[in-house]
């Protein structure tokens, strides 16, 4: 499968969560140009979202 339809597909899921009440919901570690595109699905639904970790872990936290 397509690394970035799985990460952009796990934005959406932790997207969903967070709706649903989970506070956070952290994703996989992936490349900057991927983290930006998960920033901006959060973004899109209103969500915060941050980076944290170091490379080649660094991910994405998404919550309210």
């Amino acid at each position: 499968a397509d690394p970035l339809k799985l990460a952009l597909g796990e934005a959406k899921e932790a997207v969903t969560q967070v709706k649903s009440g989970q506070e956070t919901v952290e994703l996989s570690p992936q490349s900057a140009y991927i983290r930006r595109l998960q920033h901006l699905i959060a973004e899109r639904n209103n969500l915060a979202s941050h980076s944290l970790g170091k490379d080649p872990n660094r991910r994405v936290r998404i919550y309210k």
